[in-house]
């Protein structure tokens, strides 16, 4: 497992708590950041592809390693990369963060892997928390019996943000970042390119870079030359 989070299971740098805009879910934020580590047990996350999952279940990771515990984070829409025995020996981290378990649900070795690590996790009084972009009752679950285990612990719903929190969110990323960003940039990127916000963020990344590399202003003419 070790050479395996060598190999880039690492949760993002900037996947945190206090860069991640709450909007709706500030009890949920609340949650991940204290109850979740007195009561261990299992934790199932929901929402669209607009509401952060992965940055939360990333979050949990950094927290874990700021508690001088040991993390790993799973991100199964790149299961093709991985084969089930990649949950071999998870019980052994005080902290498993299973990104888009849905992707992989329908699949029966995969099934029967993460139903048995379920339960080595349990076993071992770990933190389990996994995502999906659907509530329990709407997984594509073979096993009946993972999809009871995994509406045993809490389950919160993920709300997206806002088009003015989308908005608060894209500032406060710039402003960490140093950047200046004007209202008309950031309406133009919503207006023009898709609204989940982690391709959002990662187009300011590339826009912050671009712009540090020619010494240019951001605009909205250089978005265009950028992104175009």
């Amino acid at each position: 497992m070790t050479q395996l989070l060598l190999q880039g299971l690492q949760p993002q740098a900037h996947s945190t708590f206090s860069n991640f805009y709450a909007g709706q879910n500030q009890n949920i934020i609340n949650y991940l950041q204290k109850e979740c580590w007195e009561q261990k047990g299992s934790v199932y996350l929901w929402g669209n592809s607009r509401c952060g999952l992965s940055h939360l279940l990333q979050a949990v990771c950094h927290e874990a390693i700021r508690l001088q515990q040991t993390a790993m984070y799973l991100p199964l829409k790149e299961a093709k990369d991985y084969t089930p025995e990649i949950l071999m020996g998870v019980e052994q981290m005080d902290v498993l963060c299973i990104d888009d378990i849905d992707v992989v649900l329908g699949q029966r070795p995969w099934e029967e892997a993460l139903f048995d690590a379920y339960n080595r996790v349990q076993d071992h009084h770990k933190l389990w928390l996994c995502s999906a972009k659907t509530s329990v009752r709407g997984l594509n679950c073979l096993l009946a019996d993972l999809q009871s285990r995994l509406a045993w612990g809490q389950v919160f719903h993920v709300e997206p943000l806002s088009e003015t929190d989308t908005i608060a969110a894209l500032q406060l990323r710039a402003t960490e970042r140093g950047m200046i960003v004007g209202d008309e940039v950031i309406h133009f990127l919503l207006n023009h390119y898709q609204r989940d916000l982690n391709a959002l963020l990662l187009l300011l990344e590339k826009l912050d870079a671009a712009s540090l590399a020619q010494k240019k202003r951001i605009t909205v003419p250089f978005v265009k030359e950028i992104l175009e």
